[in-house]
């Protein structure tokens, strides 16, 4: 008889996205890490298991983590994931002042915003994504959607959360337009609406109208410059992963239960620190003052 080793932790999980998910089994980990320009300066911040389930699925423990931290780390600005975080994930952290970097959701539909009218001229908006576009109809009887603009992104910070903003930059033959449109967060009937100029009246939040504000616009939508400069940190990210393969037998992390596996986020970070301490002359200077004189 042979006893074989089990991971109590293990189970049935996808993995490879959306498009090419195969069916895996083995512990499913969620970290965040942040990194240094170098090699092995990436810090892990935090360590979860990913068990299974509506609350225990990856995007949740991502978002509970990311707001732990944020509280943690001055100066965060953001983070940086994968399709797995939709709407409601990317609502969570934006109401806490971060930025999320993430691609758009292949599922998510063009929908109607608004339609402005200025004078003599009118601009029927639609979000496509992550963004407001202009609906144009060409002489051939078709439409399309034509990215508006974003010349800013605005941030404002209340008592209880934040608030985002693209400050818009119409294109019109009568001149531009400026046009600020809330992005990220879906208003509820809890959060301040405000009223309508017109006639007085409260205005219906996000949730009333039935309008899920932040899965159909981002921060940073993904065909911008900014989203392409950033988000291929998130491949980066996976760097770790292959560090560890390489320095183990046979090119493969192999460990069995929770506690085993933390063991190399705290072997990466080990390594990381001696290898600032060395950069910075840190342990030079710790040499040189144990030296008997």
């Amino acid at each position: 008889m042979r006893r074989h080793r089990v991971d109590p932790a293990a189970r049935l999980y996808y993995e490879n996205g959306e498009k090419e998910k195969r069916l895996a089994r083995g512990t499913k980990w969620f970290f965040a890490s942040a990194r240094d320009d170098g090699y092995w300066q990436r810090v892990i911040l935090t360590v979860r298991h990913v068990a299974g389930g509506d609350y225990e699925d990856e995007a949740a423990v991502a978002v509970r983590s990311f707001s732990q931290l944020s509280s943690l780390l001055p100066g965060c600005m953001g983070v940086v994931y994968d399709g797995a975080f939709r709407g409601v994930h990317r609502d969570a952290l934006a109401r806490l002042g971060l930025l999320v970097i993430n691609r758009q959701h292949g599922s998510v539909k063009p929908r109607a915003y608004e339609l402005l009218r200025f004078g003599r001229c009118r601009h029927d908006l639609w979000c496509d994504q992550g963004r407001i576009a202009e609906r144009v109809l060409p002489n051939d009887g078709t439409s399309t959607l034509i990215p508006v603009p974003v010349s800013r992104l605005e941030h404002r910070q209340g008592r209880t959360k934040s608030r985002w903003y693209h400050l818009l930059l119409i294109p019109c033959r009568h001149g531009a337009h400026s046009h600020r449109v809330q992005v990220a967060i879906t208003t509820t009937p809890n959060d301040r609406i405000g009223t309508d100029p017109t006639t007085g009246r409260r205005l219906k939040s996000d949730a009333e109208r039935d309008f899920h504000r932040a899965e159909h616009l981002q921060q940073i939508p993904e065909s911008t410059l900014t989203h392409q400069q950033l988000y291929p940190y998130r491949s980066d990210s996976e760097s770790v992963h292959n560090q560890f393969d390489q320095s183990m037998w046979n090119n493969r992390m192999i460990s069995y239960g929770l506690d085993r596996q933390k063991v190399f986020a705290l072997a990466q970070n080990a390594t990381s620190r001696r290898i600032f301490l060395e950069r910075s002359g840190a342990l030079q200077a710790v040499g040189a003052e144990r030296e008997p004189a």
